[in-house]
């Protein structure tokens, strides 16, 4: 008889998804869907480590979204200062 896995088992083997909610940057679009990290995502986050706060699990898309829109926020910090990293390239 086959056995049937419980949801924590297939969840431990899924892959870590999380997506990017910053702007876009060379190679790497905004609400792309991200599994682990590439040498491009790397290289970015070396020259601005705020890109890495904006990398969230899928689950939190619509919280992360939603405080980007709150002038002061956490989010919209880490925001403009991706923007300034863009723009001294």
């Amino acid at each position: 008889m086959a056995s049937v896995k419980s949801k924590k088992e297939t969840s431990d083997k899924t892959p870590d998804k999380r997506i990017y909610c910053g702007p876009n940057l060379p190679g790497l679009n905004q609400f792309a869907v991200i599994n682990g990290q590439n040498n491009i995502i790397k290289m970015h986050i070396e020259s601005c480590p705020a890109i890495s706060k904006l990398i969230v699990p899928i689950n939190k898309l619509n919280h992360t979204r939603l405080k980007l829109a709150v002038k002061g926020s956490f989010e919209q910090q880490k925001y403009m200062e991706i923007m300034n990293y863009l723009g001294g390239r």
